[in-house]
């Protein structure tokens, strides 16, 4: 009996609702004649100084440009409008990093982002909690 509420009070503690430093990242676009980027953790915070790699639709092997962003995530770039399909960017700071393919021509977006979607995240953490359940269950069984 004590080791379950022991195991009980573990699993709440556990699952409490505590501060997670463990992010991912995600960008943003807009566009006009020129394209601005934001990269943004998924906390909301911006990736300040996030390196920036563009590719072309043309040579995916090789960068078309590269840059920083600012310290509020944002970097604006120009692409070449001859060359259509979809291009590629990359941003990356601090092991986190984001991809995002941009398509310009005929059936390009003026705006969209990456990120988790809200099924993505439940899914997670009901992943996350049968986990926990199976490990506790792992702990409580009987050894004959």
């Amino acid at each position: 009996m004590k080791r379950i509420i022991i195991l009980a009070l573990f699993l709440v503690i556990l699952v409490s609702p505590i501060i997670a430093y463990a992010h991912g990242a995600k960008i943003e676009y807009n566009a006009n004649m020129s394209y601005e980027l934001v990269a943004k953790y998924d906390s909301g915070e911006p990736m300040a100084n996030a390196q920036i790699i563009v590719y072309a639709p043309d040579d995916l092997a090789n960068p078309w440009t590269k840059g920083l962003a600012d310290e509020n995530g944002r970097y604006i770039f120009s692409p070449d409008f001859s060359k259509k399909g979809i291009w590629a960017i990359q941003a990356r700071y601090g092991g986190h990093g984001a991809n995002i393919n941009i398509e310009i021509g005929e059936e390009a977006s003026l705006a969209g982002s990456t990120g988790y979607t809200w099924i993505q995240k439940l899914i997670m953490a009901a992943s996350v909690v049968w986990g926990m359940i199976g490990t506790a269950l792992f702990y409580t069984r009987r050894k004959n």
